[in-house]
């Protein structure tokens, strides 16, 4: 991979130590939230509705938020939408005393920050595009998903901690490190972007008709429906099944997370030499299948080596099929238009979500989980076939 060369550019060193201050930040984030609602009702369905409120501005508003990306300048809305997460959190914190009686508040506190999130992530994406030449989009995105990955080692583990001692640390720490993300993302030269627009609707009927005539993306998009939509649920599902069935408690939970995340490392650091190797198509449809495979180990595993080794494979097979995807969406898409594209791809990955995760929510309460996950490799497994017959699977 030519880190050097990647690491050399200024704007994207400074983008990349951002990115990692908000990737640890959202990481303690996203598994303190879910704790706290946890000790808050110890309810499943509560836990897999504060998902799916989470989801919904990505399937309701992205299409509509890459529009106006791609009008504005990026690395300032960067910049504002991360200082717009740090006051929602404050405002969580502030009703923490409260508790479940306040639920309400902290659902519409989670959809207006993960609204804020999905405006800095296709800022993020317009930014690399922008700042980068075709042949580093591909490893770019894979150094900034290990980025992630790693955040995902520390971020859970820090969060059972945090949550463990206190509630309300599960917010200061992700508040603290995203404001020093938006400081970090001060001062970006960017080259001149010129954009001419025909009106908002015209603007967004164009990007859905570049991403029509993009053949392989378009059918990836919808498969991607179906693979968002099982490991959407795989992921409550198996968090709700160690910590109430498994009865892991938070620390060992955070540990248990944090070491697997380390397969998500090694996938985003191999992801590029696996490509030239295998193709773009084919890597894709290997990794979904490895994904199936470790959903069936967290599915039926007691043992923590085992559950440790599931979550690895997982989280190694699911970065390397997210790197393939998010590289091809920023290789066969123009700047003026990525903004446009990833809104409306963003929306379609996670159609079917919401539903499915409240679905998944009301089915925790039985003693199902086990079979719940098996069905969820077997939608993998059917997406993997998909994938074999699409034309994505042809992409070298």
């Amino acid at each position: 991979m030519p880190l050097p060369t990647l690491a050399r550019h200024p704007g994207f060193r400074r983008l990349y130590l951002s990115s990692i201050s908000f990737a640890l930040g959202t990481q303690v984030y996203q598994l303190a939230l879910p704790l706290i609602f946890y000790e808050l009702t110890r309810s499943a369905a509560v836990m897999s509705s504060l998902r799916a409120v989470e989801l919904l501005p990505n399937l309701l508003l992205a299409m509509f938020i890459g529009v106006w990306v791609d009008r504005v300048d990026r690395g300032r809305w960067a910049r504002r939408a991360m200082t717009g997460m740090v006051a929602l959190m404050a405002l969580q914190l502030g009703l923490l005393p409260q508790g479940a009686a306040v639920l309400p508040l902290f659902f519409v506190c989670a959809f207006l920050l993960m609204t804020l999130n999905y405006v800095y992530a296709i800022c993020r994406m317009g930014l690399v595009k922008e700042m980068l030449p075709a042949e580093l989009l591909l490893p770019a995105t894979g150094q900034l998903t290990v980025v992630s990955q790693v955040a995902q080692v520390v971020g859970p583990a820090l969060a059972g901690l945090l949550v463990a001692h206190s509630l309300s640390l599960g917010l200061w720490v992700p508040m603290t490190a995203l404001l020093l993300a938006a400081v970090l993302l001060q001062g970006l030269d960017l080259p001149a972007r010129p954009f001419v627009s025909a009106g908002f609707w015209q603007d967004w009927w164009e990007g859905v008709q570049v991403l029509r005539a993009n053949r392989p993306l378009w059918q990836l998009a919808w498969l991607v429906v179906l693979i968002n939509a099982s490991a959407g649920v795989v992921e409550v599902l198996f968090l709700f099944r160690a910590r109430d069935s498994l009865q892991l408690a938070p620390p060992v939970l955070g540990l248990l997370y944090g070491l697997a995340g380390l397969g998500g490392v090694l996938g985003g650091l191999v992801c590029s030499r696996l490509r030239q190797h295998f193709g773009l198509g084919p890597l894709m449809t290997l990794a979904l299948a490895v994904e199936a495979a470790s959903m069936l180990i967290l599915a039926w595993a007691e043992a923590l080596p085992l559950l440790v080794a599931g979550l690895a494979i997982n989280s190694l097979a699911a970065v390397v099929g997210n790197v393939c995807v998010w590289g091809y969406r920023q290789e066969s898409t123009a700047s003026q238009h990525i903004g446009r594209v990833s809104g409306l791809t963003g929306s379609l990955f996670k159609l079917a979500m919401p539903l499915t995760l409240l679905v998944s929510g009301q089915l925790a309460q039985t003693d199902s989980l086990s079979p719940l996950l098996t069905a969820c490799a077997a939608a993998h497994l059917l997406s993997t076939l998909g994938l074999r017959l699409s034309a994505v699977y042809r992409v070298r």
